[in-house]
């Protein structure tokens, strides 16, 4: 409190002791001091001695900040003392000065007192108005690790492998891969302050600062610029730079290829953010120079205490800044509501609760608390588009869901594939996409057993393009539901992925075979006469079509001695394995 005070008010000398008080405490402090400058001393003042201030003296190097708070404290300290029957000669002499100023000390005392408090409210209020432009989650931005909520993972102190790295004042180069919300860039800063502290306090290792950039804005020449800063900084100050860039996987290649010299020689320490699998979107180069830490979305106790912290910031704001007398009351089925609406996404749970707080700013204080119906009327009145769930149409959840989509209609789940159908669809994506996904599962999971779903796909296909969505959606949905019902058979597709693997490696000559004479088509007299389609044997005239004649190349035949190779079809629909769960 004393060094805060000190930064925003002036420092005055007293004209009888000459010590450094502040400006608006001067008066409080003049009646203590004038009372203890009553007693007899070494050198009597005069009043013009007085009014002439303090001689001039060397400045000595220990001179000290007095505050009256201090020398109030110490004054109840000895009356204390005095009662305990301490019997001093020290005390002797401040309990002459507390009896003889007890009474006049005592208002003094309230009121230094509550001019501190007075100061904290007014720092406090120039500091809440200073950011109260900023959005909730940059104002509730942690400041110290300590204060970091999440991914224990990688930060508990027993087994963080993370957190043994910062302990030793060391930052890799690292990928933080995460969805949207879960923190990497506020733990990005914060690795980068803990680390330059720990060194600090041991005086062994670098020192670090960061330089913070998005993939989104710099280019070639702004990177080249930061390297050639990050060599001379180290040179003049021994201080090592951490770049941290912001979606690293939007990058090009060519600025990927930038960064890897100088990650390799630790000209920088890269920390790259990213909401996509690194193994997509990053060369295998910079990977392997880098540590990939991957975050995980917040759970809802965790939420809820970000929740928490953002209440008690707001309810200051409304307080001393905004003028609002009733705070905002959330309850934890409120709060619990807020993070399933946001998915983990701590920075959308904030928005939410920004949202709230200004929506009952005109309650009054004596109305009931909020409930979950008012809540979710707040939310549909100041969302344009609703509630949506977090999807990406372009990102890993794109493949994940489809993925989940695919396979609960191939387990038969009729409930688990109309869910992932409704969630792809609410969050936007492609319904041709998902009709034509339900074509391929029509042929390569049910197949031969029944053949009516294949125009079925290809039909809700056909809805999708004349009609489009919301209208379409039940078309969808039906397809979804009859193929999650149908019988299931892979025969098909186990078939003609054998057929394809021989070929890719032209086992028994089947890519490379000369197709046999008999069953070739004679257009031509010339072709006739060069034996094409001499001695086919046309099966609808034969009873029950039933003839000897060979389909394959003789080559073929003759390469292969087991004939039930080419028995590709093998009339089993399904697998022969069983579940041990089922049991």
């Amino acid at each position: 409190m004393n060094n805060k005070r000190s930064s925003v008010e002036q420092l005055i000398s007293c004209p009888i002791c000459s010590k450094k008080v502040v400006f608006s405490l001067i008066n409080s402090h003049l009646d203590i001091c004038g009372k203890e400058k009553s007693r007899p001393s070494r050198r009597p003042q005069t009043v013009s001695s007085l009014l002439a201030g303090p001689k001039k003296r060397k400045q000595m190097n220990d001179e000290k900040f007095v505050d009256l708070d201090d020398e109030l404290h110490e004054t109840a300290t000895d009356i204390k003392n005095d009662n305990e029957g301490v019997k001093t000669a020290e005390n002797e002499n401040k309990r002459f000065r507390a009896a003889s100023s007890m009474e006049s000390t005592k208002p003094i005392i309230e009121s230094a007192s509550n001019r501190g408090q007075q100061n904290n409210i007014d720092y406090e209020s120039r500091w809440l108005q200073k950011i109260s432009h900023l959005p909730l989650s940059e104002k509730l931005r942690p400041k110290e690790l300590r204060d970091y909520v999440g991914q224990q993972h990688i930060l508990s102190q027993d087994n963080g492998t993370l957190f043994k790295y910062i302990k030793q004042g060391t930052i890799p180069s690292m990928i933080l891969w995460g969805p949207p919300g879960v923190g990497k860039t506020s733990l990005a800063r914060l690795l980068t302050k803990t680390a330059t502290i720990s060194n600090s306090e041991s005086n062994v290792g670098s020192k670090y600062y960061m330089i913070e950039t998005s993939a989104t804005k710099a280019n070639t020449q702004e990177l080249r610029g930061i390297f050639d800063k990050s060599k001379k900084e180290y040179q003049l100050t021994k201080r090592r730079t951490v770049l941290f860039i912001d979606e690293i996987h939007r990058f090009n290649k060519v600025q990927q290829d930038l960064l890897l010299p100088h990650v390799e020689n630790g000209d920088i320490i890269l920390i790259g953010a990213t909401t996509e699998n690194p193994s997509f979107q990053l060369n295998n180069a910079l990977i392997s120079r880098c540590l990939i830490f991957v975050l995980e979305k917040l759970n809802i106790n965790e939420l809820c205490i970000v929740l928490s912290r953002g209440i008690a910031l707001l309810n200051k704001c409304r307080k001393q800044v905004w003028n609002i007398e009733n705070p905002l009351k959330l309850s934890r089925n409120i709060l619990e509501y807020v993070v399933d609406l946001s998915v983990g996404d701590t920075r959308r749970a904030l928005n939410m609760l920004e949202m709230i707080e200004i929506s009952t700013r005109e309650r009054k204080v004596d109305e009931k608390e909020l409930s979950t119906d008012d809540l979710r009327n707040i939310i549909k009145n100041n969302s344009s588009n609703g509630l949506n769930t977090y999807y990406d149409p372009k990102g890993d959840n794109h493949y994940d869901t489809i993925s989940a989509f695919h396979k609960a209609i191939r387990g038969g789940d009729e409930n688990a594939s109309l869910y992932y159908l409704a969630r792809m669809l609410q969050g936007g994506e492609d319904p041709l996409y998902v009709a034509r996904r339900m074509i391929r599962i029509a042929s390569e999971d049910i197949g031969l057993r029944d053949n009516s779903l294949l125009p079925l796909a290809v039909a809700a296909h056909d809805a999708v393009m004349k009609v489009g969505l919301p209208e379409a959606d039940l078309a969808l949905a039906q397809c979804c539901v009859a193929l999650a019902r149908a019988p299931k058979s892979v025969e098909l597709y186990r078939a003609w992925k054998k057929l394809r693997a021989m070929m890719s490696e032209n086992m028994y000559s089947l890519a490379s075979s000369e197709i046999p004479m008999h069953i070739r088509n004679a257009p031509t007299k010339l072709m006739e006469e060069l034996g094409y389609h001499r001695g086919y044997k046309y099966n609808p005239d034969y009873i029950e079509g039933k003839v000897q004649q060979d389909y394959f190349p003789k080559e073929v035949l003759e390469k292969c001695s087991d004939k039930i190779d080419l028995e590709f079809l093998d009339g089993k629909h399904l697998g022969d394995k069983e579940d041990p769960d089922l049991k």
